[in-house]
């Protein structure tokens, strides 16, 4: 996963702190469940991401051999199946 524990469990919270402090959020839970929640949410988002990429780069060394890795052509190549895949999986990457 790009980021550990560690930076997961403090952007959660910098999220949290933001949200709370500009009120855009009216919690009817605790504000350690929600972080702990959130905390989840954003590393299942990260590993759905992974997943993608993982994919992504068994398709390409399968069916795209002849680019080679890191080269603009196989990063176009890179990012169009990697939209798919996440296409395919009701997910959108940003």
């Amino acid at each position: 996963m790009r980021l550990s524990e560690e930076r997961i469990s403090g952007l959660s919270r910098r999220i949290m702190d933001l949200l709370l402090d500009e009120e855009h959020l009216d919690l009817e839970i605790g504000e350690d469940r929600f972080g702990v929640m959130l905390e989840a949410k954003l590393t299942q988002l990260l590993r759905i991401e992974d997943e993608i990429d993982e994919e992504a780069s068994a398709w390409m060394h399968q069916h795209k051999p002849a680019l080679e890795d890191g080269s603009p052509e196989f990063e176009v190549e890179m990012e169009k199946v990697k939209k798919n895949i996440a296409d395919t999986k009701g997910y959108v990457l940003y």
